[in-house]
């Protein structure tokens, strides 16, 4: 036979137990949620632990509100029912006839010895309450003597009482969220506004040097004046890189200019001599792929939104990379294959598409013993294939950052196809690199 903390676990605070189960589930759900937005907005995650905190008070304070609630309920009760049984059970002692007028006049049913029902026998603890109906209740007892009573009798308004801790249960329950709610959405405002704030400065480039985020004393503050110091260090970065980058191409054009001037008076003076006109010629060539070489040089230290860029025609572009790049290949087994069409144009800048191809075509006759090498070009990108030996995986993996050389022999200092993904880019393209059975593939698209 169940007790009183069980009989009143199952009527009395079955509600509380099934609040509690819902907000231990919610709380999970809840847990989960929070654990698979570890990239989320920080605002959803207070607000989420926020409820979270709730829920789980919920649940304690459901718990505590039907062991409270049991408590209290089979205090009243034995209270109500406490001095009948004793006034029945005198009289059963003193004047057995007169029990059950008693009884009829304190509107209970009296039970002794063996009229008493199989289910409300007494168990082994002596005096338990057990709960019949709706709002019935049975006390039942042994005395010292071994003697055995129950009295069962209806308690009035106890259910009124019940509904009304019920509703002020989920009165509070749902205060408590609605609270937990507005105090999350204040303090997320509150807590993520600096932070909003600084992501908007970085993200708009403005400077944080005299911003007030800087002198919050907080971690805001730490991270706003960590960015503000790299931002320095960057800002100075680029200075000095951009100067030196001037201050070099400045003082290479000068040299340049006297020797393609000295080139050209000595091809002049050189009529009388017809077998030294093609060295002049290639010493022409080579001094203005230089030329172009170092103002593209120049192009790339300026910022993206700083290069002239206009529609040009970049087959005849290729065609002139190709001439030079031939030049180089001249008495050497390779062949240079040109697929080109007769006019492509496209917007961009042309000293840096020129460096682009100059930079890809120098790679592959720098790099390839015999065999061919292949140019073609349309209106999605270039592709250009050679014949040299595969690059290794490792190498493939960082073969565009800057110093990376293949494990060839061939003299080169590993500038060039960094400078093809810089001037890359800079145009907007994306340059790719993928082997295959017969050497190499650079494929360049013109729109990332």
């Amino acid at each position: 036979m169940p007790g009183v903390l069980a009989e009143g676990l199952r009527r009395a605070g079955r509600f509380g137990v099934r609040l509690a189960g819902a907000a231990f589930r919610l709380g999970g759900r809840a847990a989960g949620r929070l654990r698979a937005w570890p990239e989320g907005s920080l605002r959803r995650r207070i607000a989420g632990a926020f409820l979270l905190l709730t829920l789980a008070s919920g649940a304690v304070f459901s718990l505590s509100a039907t062991l409270a609630y049991d408590y209290t309920i089979t205090h009243v009760i034995r209270w109500h029912m406490d001095p009948i049984a004793r006034l029945l059970i005198d009289a059963e002692e003193q004047r057995p006839e007169d029990v059950g007028a008693l009884a009829k006049m304190l509107r209970v049913k009296w039970y002794a010895g063996d009229d008493i029902p199989d289910d409300l026998r007494p168990g082994s603890r002596g005096r338990e309450l057990v709960r019949i109906k709706r709002d019935r209740y049975a006390m039942t007892c042994r005395t010292k003597e071994g003697r055995e009573y129950a009295v069962v009798g209806k308690v009035k308004d106890l259910d009124d009482l019940e509904e009304a801790m019920r509703d002020v249960a989920l009165a509070c329950v749902f205060g408590s969220l609605l609270a937990a709610g507005l105090l999350a959405y204040w303090l997320g405002r509150r807590l993520i506004s600096p932070l909003v704030e600084l992501a908007r400065k970085v993200k708009a480039g403005e400077p944080l040097d005299d911003a007030p985020l800087c002198a919050r004393r907080d971690e805001v503050g730490a991270l706003a004046r960590a960015f503000a110091g790299r931002e320095r260090a960057l800002r100075a970065f680029l200075n000095r890189e951009q100067l030196f980058t001037g201050d070099v191409s400045h003082e290479l054009r000068t040299p340049l200019t006297v020797l393609r001037g000295g080139a050209e008076i000595l091809e002049s003076r050189l009529e009388d001599r017809p077998d030294l006109l093609p060295v002049v010629e290639r010493m022409q060539r080579t001094l203005a792929a230089m030329t172009a070489t170092v103002s593209a040089l120049l192009l790339l230290a300026r910022t993206p939104e700083r290069l002239e860029c206009r529609p040009f025609d970049l087959a005849a572009t290729a065609r002139r990379e190709a001439d030079i790049a031939r030049e180089l290949l001249r008495g050497r087994p390779i062949a240079l294959v040109e697929r080109l069409p007769e006019v492509l144009t496209v917007e961009g800048n042309p000293e840096v598409a020129a460096l682009v191809l100059h930079n890809l075509l120098d790679n592959a006759c720098r790099y390839t013993e015999e065999g061919r090498i292949e140019l073609a070009l349309d209106a999605d990108g270039l592709v250009l294939t050679d014949t040299a030996p595969s690059i290794d995986p490792e190498v493939r993996a960082r073969m565009f950052e800057r110093g990376t050389r293949g494990a060839s022999r061939t003299p080169g200092s590993g500038l060039g196809l960094s400078l093809v993904q810089r001037g890359c880019e800079r145009l907007g393209w994306r340059v790719s690199h993928e082997p295959w059975k017969g050497g190499n593939r650079f494929r360049v698209r013109f729109t990332a």
